[in-house]
């Protein structure tokens, strides 16, 4: 099995996306065309055997001092290694982050897939997090998955309920990015002065794809015609994963989003499917116990991250972060 990196353009995107669909660990993040949407760069490491890719890890990296460095992009919570049934994968990725070393001596930040943890032994000497993510599972009927709720949500969904909101869906990830600027961006963004605004655009192209393949849906909560609330829903083959969402001070109060939550959890339930809330890496510690208490449980997966740049450019690093304070 012949075993290497591939830039982007070295890639053959229908081997890669039918080794990501085929695979056991399978996410949307990792097919070639939401990396070219959602990721500034992107290349990968591919296990081909007679003609196939056998097994991929996607590599999205940036730019900086020269430099190319690894760098998980926003909308984009899980990548990492991704194989064919039948697949040794604790035999073959040493060899993988061998060829991930010997091409990138900067890592700033890189996610594995809650299924690698059990799959893979990580390397050692590098920094690792155990990050968290809540999952729902949606197999039994709705009135089960209901009295997992905390009374919390159930309370909050009967307010939800005599606002007599208004759902629909909707073509254009615009609208819900301009909402989400207006009401919610200075809060949910520590520095967003700061904020690099072209993920917005990666965002609003990354959608386009997957509204286009069927994958996803665009759902707003109207209030005598006033846009209030949304979300972004991405149907991930067994999963739909809470991708975006935005409200304004009316929307939260009146409990928008969970009416749009608990329509798309009823409509699934009773299905082989998940609700990914997609939980925030870092903080947000009051979002992840809201996600918590309609009953989902806690999927971990690993942030690893290293830098072996010499020591006059780590302090160019250092440096230009003290000026940037």
């Amino acid at each position: 099995m012949k075993i290497r990196y591939l830039r982007r353009d070295e890639i053959d995107a229908e081997k890669w996306d039918d080794c990501v669909a085929q695979s056991t660990q399978q996410l949307v993040y990792a097919f070639s065309w939401y990396l070219d949407a959602i990721a500034h760069h992107w290349g990968g490491i591919v296990a081909e055997e007679n003609g196939i890719y056998q097994a991929v890890m996607p590599l999205p990296y940036r730019k900086k001092y020269g430099i190319s460095f690894v760098h998980q992009p926003v909308f984009c919570q899980q990548l990492g290694f991704f194989s064919r049934k039948g697949i040794q994968t604790e035999t073959l990725f040493p060899a993988f982050w061998k060829e991930v070393n010997r091409r990138f001596r900067w890592v700033a930040s890189y996610c594995f897939n809650e299924q690698n943890e059990q799959e893979l032994v990580f390397p050692e000497k590098i920094s690792r997090v155990q990050r968290e993510n809540h999952v729902l599972a949606l197999e039994n009927p709705y009135a089960d998955i209901y009295q997992q709720y905390a009374t919390d949500r159930k309370i909050n969904l009967n307010r939800a309920r005599n606002t007599n909101w208004q759902i629909a869906t909707h073509p254009d990830m615009r609208t819900l990015i301009q909402l989400h600027r207006e009401h919610n961006e200075a809060k949910a963004t520590s520095d967003y002065k700061r904020l690099d605004l072209t993920l917005y655009d990666r965002l609003v192209q990354a959608t386009d794809e997957l509204l286009r393949r069927n994958l996803a849906d665009i759902r707003l909560a109207y209030k005598d015609e006033h846009l209030e609330a949304g979300g972004l829903f991405v149907y991930d083959q067994s999963r739909i994963i809470y991708l975006f969402n935005a409200a304004t001070l009316k929307g939260r109060k009146q409990q928008a989003r969970l009416w749009i939550i608990n329509e798309l959890i009823e409509r699934f339930a009773g299905q082989k499917m998940a609700f990914d809330f997609e939980s925030p890496a870092i903080g947000a510690d009051s979002v992840k116990a809201y996600y918590q208490s309609f009953g989902a449980i806690t999927r971990v997966y690993s942030e690893i991250a290293y830098n072996r740049l010499g020591w006059a450019i780590k302090a160019l690093q250092r440096l230009k972060q003290l000026l940037a304070k």
